[in-house]
């Protein structure tokens, strides 16, 4: 409720009291600063209403109000004797804002020199006003003052408690609006710490905003700035329902967002703006907030079709979207930060696999083509996005511990004996060994130990068979047993296709876990088949492998 409205409830007197002072013969008028008289609080059409609507009391009313703006305590007003306007003003720090006035008719109003000329103008006879005055029982003459002042003080209780009753009411509602921002702040900041998976928060972000402000859609576009990481480049993330097209909503606010400058919110309203006309099917009001990293604008905010009777933009719905554009700007900073990092982190990885891959010759490019691999199964298999980036990484590092194979086993072109295969069992763990002082890599580990492991328990290093065996690694064996058999090695050529296929359909249950031997069975190999020919291409050129 606005300041306005809040002076426009407290303005009217009682209506308890107008009611009861009614019953006594004592009508309320509602008057304005201007003197302007207006009708019985009480709308009662009576004799006493009729005497009220005369000019020679809307005149004594309207010269009243002109001497009563003026004073601090204003005094009733006499028409004629008998008849009385006493003020009962409402009163501000500003000072008196409007008034009412009540009307008293004493004992000597029937006997006065003014009475026939109030009842003439009353259209009203001299003895039926006489016998309503006779059984209403008139107040005292002597008693206007004391009265009136007692009315007013009963008024200006009421009116005391009827501010405190608003301003408690203002208080509850300003409590529910913060409540409201701190609990969609709240939620939003909990889930800024996902930065794995960006889209995810956005939606989220996007989908506590609708449950919070009341528009039919809310929506974030994205640029193609570098300045967006790749995940959500030129991406459009919505919740809601629109009544035009997702497609034209989405032409509509990528042109929004060309038209949006840095640190520049704004509302569309195309029905009162001839140039905003194009943005009618955006809905009746439209919120946009920039969103912004280094001084650009890197995507848009937007809320729109405001739904309701109110259908005008509010500061707080401005407000709302404002704190929550600012949390998804930050989260997108931390995103691209942690995106940077990783990409240097798992470029170091791809760089370290390489160069242990670069030992033997037959085995460029090994590493990555089985983290593919791992990656496309574990997404088969419906694993959370994190897991499976874990289970990327898995693959990528599963043959670390090669690093501590002499050279001369893992290139020999023969045949391994007992000894020198003896140390081909030993890189699992002296992967492990490697690896599991490294934080955050716990996750990681089992893959890299046990990815020798087999589901009939025949597997080293240590025999484990079927679950015991961790899900990751089990989908490391698969990917590294395909790429084994798809390249040529030392000891043989490189099987066909449909042969590497038969040999994982026939080793399902055996060697591997049946369950996700059929997943790997349905995998596109298209990306296998592109990294696959890169790599023998390097092979052929004599170069060294780069991943």
């Amino acid at each position: 409720m606005t300041a306005r409205n809040r002076h426009d409830e407290t303005s009217k007197v009682s209506p308890t009291l107008a009611a009861r002072m009614r019953s006594w013969g004592v009508p309320f008028l509602s008057c304005s600063e201007d003197g302007h008289v207006g009708q019985d609080v009480c709308e009662r059409d009576d004799w006493v209403s009729q005497l009220c609507a005369t000019p020679m009391v809307a005149d004594a009313a309207r010269k009243g109000i002109r001497e009563w703006s003026q004073q601090s305590d204003p005094a009733p007003l006499r028409v004629v004797e008998g008849f009385w306007l006493v003020p009962v003003p409402r009163r501000s720090r500003r000072g008196m804002e409007s008034l009412a006035v009540a009307v008293f008719l004493t004992d000597r109003f029937a006997g006065s020199d003014g009475f026939d000329a109030i009842i003439d103008e009353a259209g009203l006879t001299p003895s039926r006003v006489r016998r309503e005055l006779k059984a209403m029982v008139p107040i005292p003459e002597s008693e206007v003052s004391r009265i009136g002042d007692i009315i007013r003080a009963i008024d200006d209780d009421w009116q005391t408690r009827q501010r405190a009753q608003l301003d408690v009411e203002h208080v509850g509602k300003q409590l529910a609006e913060s409540y409201e921002e701190m609990n969609l702040l709240y939620t939003i900041i909990q889930q800024m710490t996902d930065v794995q998976q960006p889209e995810r928060f956005i939606r989220i972000a996007c989908r506590e905003l609708l449950a919070t402000l009341p528009y039919a859609w809310i929506g974030v576009q994205f640029s193609r700035s570098d300045a967006v990481i790749s995940t959500l480049s030129g991406r459009f993330v919505r919740a809601g329902e629109s009544a035009s097209s997702w497609e034209s909503i989405r032409r509509l606010v990528r042109l929004v967002m060309r038209r949006t400058k840095a640190g520049e919110p704004w509302v569309i309203e195309s029905s009162v703006s001839r140039e905003n006309a194009i943005f009618e099917s955006l809905g009746r009001a439209v919120l946009v907030q920039p969103l912004s990293r280094n001084g650009e604008v890197v995507g848009v905010m937007v809320a729109g079709d405001k739904q309701g009777r109110d259908t005008e933009a509010s500061s707080i719905d401005m407000k709302l979207l404002g704190a929550t554009a600012q949390h998804v700007s930050i989260f997108l900073d931390n995103a691209a930060l942690y995106s940077d990092l990783n990409a240097m982190f798992v470029g170091t990885l791809e760089a370290l696999t390489a160069s242990i891959d670069a030992k033997d010759p037959y085995t460029c490019g090994h590493s990555l083509r089985v983290a593919h691999l791992t990656r496309q199964l574990a997404e088969a298999a419906e694993y959370e996005p994190d897991e499976v980036g874990t289970a990327r990484i898995a693959g990528l590092v599963h043959d670390v511990g090669k690093i501590g194979v002499p050279e001369q086993v893992l290139s020999k072109p023969g045949k391994l004996n007992e000894e020198e295969f003896a140390w081909i069992r030993r890189h699992p763990e002296i992967g492990h060994r490697i690896l599991k002082d490294i934080p955050k890599f716990t996750a990681i580990l089992p893959g890299v130990l046990y990815h020798h492991e087999r589901w009939d328990g025949k597997g080293y290093p240590e025999g484990l068979s079927g679950t015991e065996i961790p899900p990751v690694a089990r989908m490391i064996a698969l990917a590294d047993a395909f790429d084994a058999m798809s390249s040529t090695r030392t000891y043989r050529k490189a099987m066909t296709r449909s042969d590497v296929l038969s040999e994982i359909e026939r080793c399902a249950g055996s060697q591997f876990d049946p369950q996700l031997a059929a997943l790997f069975l349905q995998l596109d190999l298209g990306e296998f088949d592109r990294l696959l020919a890169e790599h023998r291409n390097m092979q052929a050129d004599g170069s060294e492998f780069a991943a």
